[in-house]
């Protein structure tokens, strides 16, 4: 908290004093971006993402816009990456673009980090290509600052055999598929009481984090629906139909669900392709699978690409953004598994034939946010806290969720 809070005075003095690289509003009408700009971008990209982010994407980019020169720098994807970003705005030495996890954009927007390019005026044409629900993450106190790159959500992974075998189809709702579970007499794979995990099976038996606005916990986390959600998910643990084990972070969910020891395992795209590039998977996974949207709403996730507030070459940036955001390079990216936010690019995606892509997309399309506010990882972190309190049974479910929420009401109202 307190780095946090002398990086946020470090960002509000350099703003105070005024930056004479920040450009704030909209741009001249039509400015050409000047003769062999260099922009520099910082990403997290996978090895066979970087290839062909940096071998294709990156010259068909510079072809179509010859007076654009793109560097990439590959990062590691860590909360010190997010922390070196912040540090780096104090000095003016940011790369120009970065691609960052949508959980970051709200904290870094409040700190004044990020270019809030909703203001520019082609910002409406370059947002209305892309799914609406994905633009929400990048909305911070009702300005835009940066375009959905790519998203992700969890699935709900079946082992065929065992589905089919039940003569039901795939559920459609949380309580069909703990029917379903005790049908087949075989656990469902809830693993761990993050926000990410929990949060679709809470609010899929009627639990609730925070109130619409995001400004407050209490009279919703601790509320008579939440404590009986929540009580549920307990029961339902000790009954055998979420596995303990799983919720504390042991065992491997995905060998359970291939082996046939596990009805459904939830989990996003890097379970097809991890296990789909690996030499030591034996599973016919197309065969082996059912893969359906979640019973219910998921969680949505994914990248963002934002442009450092005093970046010196914002045109040529913005002009990048929009091309990353189009269907051409989305399309690409979708060769490496980056699921497409453009919706041009979703709809070819979604008809690939890909059993998967079509059940992420169309979960997509109703998921929900985590916490769209800067205090997210600090709630993130107090929630996971006292679900495995509940969990391990040194607090009930009521004593928890009443902690939990006076702990987050607590940070919240503090900024």
């Amino acid at each position: 908290m307190a780095k946090r809070l002398a990086a946020l005075v470090l960002v509000l003095l350099l703003a105070g004093c005024g930056s004479p690289r920040f450009i704030d509003g909209p741009l001249p009408g039509g400015a050409a971006p000047q003769a062999r700009e260099e922009i520099v971008i910082w990403h997290t990209y996978s090895d066979e993402e970087t290839r062909i982010f940096e071998n294709e994407v990156i010259p068909a980019f510079e072809k179509a816009y010859p007076g654009i020169h793109v560097t990439p720098v590959r990062q590691p994807y860590s909360l010190e990456l997010k922390s070196t970003i912040i540090a780096r705005s104090t000095s003016g030495k940011t790369p120009d673009l970065v691609r960052m996890d949508i959980t970051w954009v709200p904290e870094l927007s409040s700190l004044g980090v990020l270019y809030p390019v909703g203001d520019l005026p082609d910002f409406k044409a370059a947002a209305a290509r892309l799914q609406s629900v994905t633009m929400d993450t990048n909305k911070f106190k009702d300005r835009y600052y940066g375009l959905p790159l790519d998203v992700n959500t969890r699935v709900a992974i079946y082992n065929r055999e065992k589905l089919e075998r039940l003569g039901i189809d795939p559920p459609r709702t949380v309580d069909e598929l703990v029917q379903a579970a005790r049908k087949a007499k075989l656990p469902l794979g809830l693993d761990g009481p993050s926000l990410w995990s929990l949060l679709p099976y809470f609010y899929g038996m009627g639990g609730r984090l925070m109130d619409p606005a995001y400004s407050r916990a209490g009279g919703y986390l601790n509320s008579p629906a939440s404590i009986a959600a929540l009580s549920r998910i307990a029961a339902l643990t000790d009954e055998g139909v979420f596995d303990r084990n799983l919720i504390l972070g042991r065992g491997d969910r995905w060998e359970a669900v291939l082996k046939g020891n596990m009805l459904m395992a939830d989990d996003g795209p890097w379970f097809y392709s991890v296990l789909s590039t690996s030499q030591e998977n034996k599973f016919d996974l197309k065969n082996d699978t059912m893969v359906t949207p979640f019973p219910g709403r998921s969680v949505i996730g994914g990248e963002n690409l934002v442009i450092l507030r005093d970046t010196p070459h914002l045109q040529a940036a913005w002009t990048f953004m929009k091309w990353m955001t189009g269907k051409e390079a989305q399309q690409t990216m979708f060769e490496a598994g980056q699921l497409p936010t453009n919706r041009e690019a979703g709809m070819s995606a979604s008809v690939d034939g890909n059993a998967f892509v079509a059940a992420t997309m169309q979960g997509v399309k109703d998921a929900m946010l985590r916490p769209p506010i800067p205090d997210d990882l600090e709630i993130e972190d107090l929630f996971t806290k006292y679900m495995l309190l509940v969990f391990t049974k040194k607090l009930t479910v009521s004593e928890g969720l009443n902690q939990a929420a006076a702990a987050i009401d607590a940070v919240v109202s503090a900024k």
